[in-house]
């Protein structure tokens, strides 16, 4: 079984939005029989002193994962997101990113191994849905 690393941009965005929204992207790649972990399942359960924290426990997660599913949604700048990306690429992970069609401005196409270009939230679960790893 494939195991993914779903990162995204997280700061300025609408958490709750955010974690209802990975609940439904969970479940569509479980039910393709993938094995899936975000590190916004575990937002307000562990206390971290600094915000580079989150990144080094998400390095120790993508260690343990296959591929790396990145979701951009905006062209707005994650640091977090785009040193978790060099991460991976430092250590040969497949990176799928999944952004979507009014993104521009950026050169993260170039690194991915595969492109997922959605419209909407549910344009997105559809394409997820029939995900083949």
């Amino acid at each position: 079984m494939k195991k993914i690393f779903i990162g995204q941009a997280v700061t300025g965005q609408d958490v709750e939005v955010l974690k209802k929204e990975m609940e439904k992207i969970n479940s569509t790649l479980k039910d393709g029989g993938y094995s899936v972990y975000s590190t916004l399942k575990e937002e307000g359960k562990n206390v971290f002193k600094k915000a580079g924290d989150w990144v080094i426990h998400a390095f120790k997660q993508l260690d343990k994962h296959d591929v790396f599913l990145v979701i951009v949604r905006t062209e707005h700048r994650s640091e977090g997101l785009l040193i978790e990306i060099g991460y991976a690429l430092s250590k040969g992970k497949k990176i799928i990113l999944a952004i979507n069609e009014n993104v521009k401005k950026t050169y993260l196409r170039d690194f991915a191994n595969e492109t997922i270009e959605w419209k909407d939230f549910d344009d997105l679960i559809k394409k997820l849905s029939k995900l083949k790893i």
